[in-house]
């Protein structure tokens, strides 16, 4: 089992290098006890790309390629355009910000060669705020009792009252994020949501690690979560979510959007 790791970045200054490289460094720690083989690619706007390249292309033997993308640098688009360069059987989603465990992949590995027919291995998020002064848990109310109709999976029946699940971190099958379309650029603040209703409605399993495998951060000004909540307001929240529940049924990005206090036209 090879994975590669993506890492979408949009912006390099001074705070960008730091949690970027302790976010690669994360991946470093898992050559420990991970038998595959790990890449990167980092994909970021052509106009920081050689900055990028500057906090080194190779390290501690992991390749990092580089990716520039000369398109919309929303967190979608830059993660469905890293996929189509992915030549391994999986790959993974970071966001700059995070960490990964030092066993999460061998964890995966574990559980893959006895759940090959799985297309997202999803770990139990540790989310914390940028000082790790306060945490909490995500993903891991899957493994409550009658959550779902199979304890550890997310299928399409319990997506319907729970919307907090979070992908990154997550190691999703290549071939089966490709055949289901991968994310929808339009849909803002929903897109992870609407992402499993695809692939649960098409009989994609989808199943969480009973592990601690990511630190995900939370809070921190300047994030995607921060600048939705200052977009958006918590009845253009719930629309984007609805909308969801109206797109997963269509593979391809309709590029259908929601009318809110900054928007003059409803496609």
């Amino acid at each position: 089992m090879d994975i590669t790791v993506i890492i979408p970045v949009h912006k390099a200054d001074d705070e960008t290098k730091n949690y970027y490289c302790s976010a690669v460094n994360s991946v470093i720690a898992n050559k420990e006890t991970f038998n595959g083989m790990l890449k990167i690619i980092t994909v970021c706007p052509n106009n920081i790309a050689h900055t990028i390249k500057n906090y080194g292309t190779s390290l501690d033997g992991v390749e990092i390629t580089i990716i520039e993308n000369n398109g919309n640098t929303d967190f979608c688009t830059q993660i469905n355009e890293a996929v189509k360069v992915v030549d391994t059987d999986y790959f993974s989603i970071m966001e700059y910000d995070d960490a990964y465990s030092s066993k999460w992949f061998k964890m995966v590995s574990d559980y893959l060669y006895t759940n090959e027919d799985v297309s997202v291995f999803l770990p139990i998020n540790v989310l914390c705020n940028p000082e790790m002064t306060m945490w909490q848990f995500g993903n891991e109310m899957i493994w409550a009792s009658s959550f779902s109709n199979e304890i550890g999976y997310i299928d399409f029946e319990c997506l319907d009252n729970c919307y907090t699940f979070n992908l990154t971190g997550g190691v999703f099958n290549t071939n089966d994020f490709k055949a289901v379309g991968g994310f929808k650029p339009s849909i803002k603040v929903a897109f992870n949501y609407e992402l499993l209703l695809r692939m649960t409605n098409k009989g994609l399993k989808v199943f969480v690690v009973p592990k601690e495998g990511y630190r995900h951060t939370i809070g921190r000004s300047g994030s995607l979560t921060e600048e939705y909540m200052k977009e958006f307001s918590t009845e253009d929240i719930q629309k984007w979510f609805d909308l969801a529940k109206r797109e997963y049924l269509y593979t391809e990005d309709r590029n259908k959007t929601i009318l809110n206090r900054n928007t003059e036209i409803l496609k």
